[in-house]
């Protein structure tokens, strides 16, 4: 019996740390989808019910009529395409941008790859905003401003820097062997980076494209700075419309922002297996 009592101290404690460990993921895992939750149940309900007290987690009457009235706004598929544009081609040439100075850095530039790569990141740590006046004079000098190409070139500029330094963690672990294999059949750098190191890479490629898509879709600053028109809003401008200076249009801000995350989740779904792989860095050949 005394030999059993270290043994069973021993499953007791053991239970009760992962006991603790799942009590503390449920907790988090609370804590993170609360605001989701609420923007869902304030989506749905009708406006004498968002501001009754006490507060009601779930509305009495669920109503879809905050989502009618969001997407039966003249612009609401305007700024919806204008966003899915200006986020996909950023995202699309950002990546492949990276994608070939990463391998560049990773293949032919030696350690003079590490110096750069030191640059990018410092040149990512100057504030956003210093960049918003010296965009404003160039573009207004090139006729892109108030201009979706405008929008598209700073959402390059900011998120390829960011991209080059992920993909190129990801090239370097495709072994140097299958280049030089492809080369010896015949591939030019760029044959070899598009047919054998890309494919082997192709987990971190799905990471760095949601990243730039995310990072584009979010984008506030410059949209705001940069496009005046209603014709050339993205989703940002949209969703800070509906707050006015004397009220805010809370059921249709909540409405309007849950049919922004659709998209998002669209592209998580098409990039979810290379994405996850990205995350924990794994490569495969």
């Amino acid at each position: 019996m005394a030999a059993d009592h270290p043994v069973r101290a021993y499953r007791v404690l053991r239970t009760t740390g992962s006991v603790a460990r799942h009590a503390l993921v449920i907790c988090f895992l609370v804590l993170a989808l609360l605001p989701f939750f609420w923007m869902v149940s304030t989506s749905l309900k009708p406006a004498g019910e968002i501001y009754a007290t006490p507060v009601r987690w779930w509305p009495s009457a669920p109503t879809l009529d905050n989502f009618v009235a969001v997407v039966s706004r003249a612009d609401f598929a305007v700024i919806m395409g204008n966003t899915v544009l200006v986020a996909g081609v950023s995202a699309t040439v950002s990546t492949l941008v990276a994608l070939l100075a990463s391998y560049g850095l990773s293949r032919l530039a030696g350690r003079r790859g590490e110096l750069l790569v030191i640059v990018l990141l410092f040149a990512q740590m100057i504030p956003t905003i210093l960049f918003v006046i010296p965009y404003f004079f160039v573009f207004r000098t090139l006729g892109l401003l108030d201009t979706l190409a405008a929008l598209i070139i700073t959402n390059i500029s900011l998120t390829m820097p960011i991209a080059t330094w992920l993909l190129r963690r990801f090239i370097a672990k495709v072994p140097r062997e299958l280049d030089e294999a492809a080369l010896i059949d015949g591939c030019g750098p760029v044959g070899a980076l598009l047919r054998v190191v890309a494919p082997a890479a192709r987990a971190g490629i799905g990471a760095v494209f949601f990243y730039a898509f995310l990072a584009s879709w979010h984008e506030y600053l410059f949209a705001l700075s940069l496009t005046n028109s209603p014709s050339n809003r993205v989703v940002t401008l949209g969703i800070t419309s509906l707050v006015g200076q004397y009220q805010v249009s809370w059921g249709e801000l909540m409405a309007l922002g849950i049919l922004t995350i659709v998209p998002l989740i669209v592209v998580f779904l098409l990039v979810e297996r290379n994405l996850v792989e990205g995350l924990a860095g794994g490569v495969k050949g």
